[in-house]
């Protein structure tokens, strides 16, 4: 990723706190011309622009919610426009709902979860990733997804689980996809210091309004959780290595283990009555190979 981001903008979703803020600023300690921070607070965006505004680097504040696709474009074009294809965008606004057990959590926080966590993700990365791909300079695509993409850390939180597993499977089909000269990576932090336990403070009217969050919980993670720095720090060094996950910290391992560990088992089991082949990817690619030799020889 080095020459993605030298001399050239950057661009951070959720940037107006925890781990956004912090890849906002070290973007520019890593050469970045510019930052753009956008974020569904404008205030909270617009405090890290001047903070990097006020250390000698370049940043612009603008209000976006990730939830709203023509939003995310407008943002990109604007962007694009204003300041050049960016070398790194950052997916990585998300939301935490009020904990509680699947049965009981309200399909308004669902939905606005969902929006933020997963569609906003996919959004982000279809404006920006487009115009990357049809650059000659291409670019680097990162979305914030969590150790909880990795397994389960604990219950009581299964929107937010399965909202980040989707990242994760979503950014893996496009690593797929995309050209060569645009790269992707997934940032799976563990527990960092943020606003996350606050996010219903920004939730919107149609989703059941903003709320304040569990003081305790904010207490909670201030005091346990990894400094944002130390995370932004690994996720760009992740991806100037050019790895496509990048975890933070080590003892969601566990939770990666224990998944891989019940997935194997249940494959063995199976074995034991049936170990028939019916590779999707390989018989599509079959599939296509008849079409397209078809299509010659009908001359179409």
């Amino acid at each position: 990723m080095p020459s993605e981001i030298s001399e050239r903008p950057v661009v951070v979703t959720g940037g107006g706190n925890g781990i956004g803020a912090a890849l906002a600023e070290e973007a520019i300690r890593r050469g970045a011309s510019a930052v753009v921070v956008a974020d569904i607070e404008l205030a909270a965006a617009t405090e890290v622009a001047e903070r990097i505004v006020a250390a000698g680097g370049q940043a612009t504040a603008h209000q976006c919610d990730v939830a709203d696709p023509n939003a995310v474009d407008a943002l990109a074009e604007e962007i694009v426009a204003s300041h050049g294809v960016p070398g790194v965008v950052f997916a990585n606004a998300g939301v935490m709902a009020p904990t509680s057990a699947l049965l009981d959590v309200p399909a308004a926080d669902i939905e606005w979860l969902l929006g933020v966590n997963v569609r906003g993700v996919i959004h982000t990365l279809q404006s920006f990733g487009r115009r990357m791909a049809a650059s000659e300079t291409g670019g680097w695509l990162m979305a914030t997804a969590s150790e909880h993409a990795l397994g389960v850390p604990h219950i009581f939180g299964a929107p937010y689980t399965a909202s980040k597993h989707a990242v994760l499977g979503a950014c893996d089909v496009l690593r797929g996809e995309l050209p060569e000269h645009v790269g992707v990576s997934v940032l799976c932090p563990g527990l960092t210091t943020s606003q996350l336990w606050n996010s219903t403070s920004t939730r919107p009217d149609r989703f059941g309004g903003s709320s304040s969050g569990d003081p305790g919980t904010g207490d909670f993670m201030e005091s346990s959780g990894m400094d944002a720095d130390v995370v932004a720090r690994r996720a760009f060094d992740g991806a100037e290595a050019g790895h496509f996950m990048i975890p933070t910290h080590y003892n969601a391992r566990a939770y990666a283990a224990k998944r891989a560990a019940e997935i194997e088992a249940a494959f063995d089991r199976l074995a034991e009555i049936d170990t028939a082949d019916y590779d999707v990817g390989t018989l599509a690619a079959e599939l296509m190979a008849r079409l397209e030799a078809e299509s010659k020889e009908n001359g179409t």
